[in-house]
């Protein structure tokens, strides 16, 4: 028996196009790859914010701290011992906490100063490049204005950071502030 032949291009054909093209899965990895690269931009934006926000939240508490030790101390106060005006300095070191033996016997005066010492130490501990400004309001003499001062350790250096979601347009004018530019949060203290 005797097979029939076929022609060129005659008989069988070939089906069409089956599986994915070289362009097609080169097409697709390259939006694969862009998707990675975004959701890795994310993860990373999502840490940095993160870290953020924790350390404003210390910062809240910080202030908060301050404020209490203020009211109950009002005499000290009302005097104007908790005025900290120094310049900015995030290399700044540990203050010496002057020795005030008993509480109890210590002058409104003393207690500020202890008081003060001990929250810039631990603002320092607390905070990368930690630091406090506390100005008196002239017009209010029953009042402080209190900021914590730190630098964000992700804009370290960076003087073209993006502000919108920072705290560094808030920090007063007499701390001297320049390069790097801490974060700044400002607390109202009203005895």
């Amino acid at each position: 028996m005797m097979r029939p032949s076929f022609a060129a291009g005659h008989g069988r054909r070939r089906s069409a196009a089956r599986g994915a093209s070289l362009i097609e899965v080169l097409v697709a990895l390259l939006i694969l790859s862009f998707g990675m690269l975004a959701m890795a931009g994310l993860h990373a934006a999502a840490f940095r914010y993160g870290k953020m926000s924790q350390f404003r939240g210390v910062a809240t508490q910080l202030a908060t701290e301050m404020a209490d030790r203020m009211r109950a101390n009002v005499d000290g106060a009302m005097a104007g011992n908790y005025v900290h005006e120094e310049a900015y300095d995030s290399g700044a070191s540990a203050v010496t906490v002057p020795a005030c033996a008993n509480p109890a016997e210590c002058t409104p005066a003393e207690i500020a100063e202890v008081d003060l010492a001990q929250m810039l130490n631990t603002v320092r501990l607390a905070l990368p490049g930690g630091g406090l400004y506390v100005e008196r309001d002239a017009a209010q003499p029953n009042a402080y204005n209190v900021w914590v001062l730190w630098l964000d350790p992700e804009a370290h250096g960076n003087d073209e950071q993006d502000d919108s979601a920072s705290l560094s347009g808030l920090c007063p004018e007499g701390a001297g502030v320049s390069s790097p530019r801490p974060q700044c949060m400002p607390v109202r203290v009203v005895l």
